[in-house]
């Protein structure tokens, strides 16, 4: 595997530990607790297991390196990382590939969707207009500490929080769409094979044999 394919498949935690170690020193207890004192935790899967994994697969790739260890009473001797050049560079390349280049993402919303027609059309609506109340409290809450870190932080250090209040915004106008077309009867509540997918199936289950 060569290293831009390493760099674009690093996971959201692992970027969240080059970054914060791009800023200073850590151990990974720290790291943890900036994570949260900063929300990353909205945005990766942050437990300590995990945390500690990645910082070993980081250091085994070269991309962290130990700079001291810190001793603090009885507590255990804690080893505090910072980022090496190799790590910077690969935390540059991962976020260019990123921003560049949309990734097919597999989510659960659109398997729910995908099988939407096993309810009956009355469920499903009641389904969506329980999402919709659902987003507008993760909206809230989002906007909520966005305004808080406003205050201390420039807008470029919390972008992705304006990002994904968008996002969540945007899924909520479109679930209230849906559920009022189902509601009013103007999405037929029928799911299968058209004409068109027919020939579409036949055509493809030529080719397969």
């Amino acid at each position: 595997m060569d290293d831009a394919t390493i760099a674009a498949d690093l996971s959201p935690l692992a970027l969240s530990i080059l970054e914060l170690l791009h800023e200073r020193p850590m151990h990974p207890y720290e790291l943890a607790a900036t994570m949260r004192a900063r929300h990353h935790d909205e945005f990766v899967r942050l437990n300590f297991g995990s945390l500690y994994h990645t910082v070993e697969v980081l250091e085994r790739n070269g991309w962290v390196v130990p700079s001291e260890r810190e001793k603090e009473g009885r507590r255990p001797e804690r080893t505090v990382y910072r980022v090496s050049d190799a790590g910077r560079d690969v935390l540059q390349r991962a976020v260019s590939d990123i921003l560049a280049n949309p990734r097919r993402e597999y989510l659960h919303f659109s398997a729910g969707l995908m099988f939407m027609h096993h309810l009956s059309a009355e469920a499903a609506v009641q389904r969506l207009e329980e999402r919709s109340q659902a987003l507008l409290k993760v909206i809230t809450k989002l906007s909520q500490i966005l305004d808080e870190v406003q205050a201390s932080h420039t807008r470029l250090s919390v972008i992705e929080l304006e990002h994904k209040i968008a996002v969540l915004k945007a899924e909520r106008v479109w679930v209230d769409k849906i559920a009022k077309e189902i509601a009013d009867g103007k999405l037929e509540w029928r799911a299968g094979s058209n004409a068109g997918d027919e020939m579409l199936r036949r055509n493809h289950g030529a080719g397969t044999h």
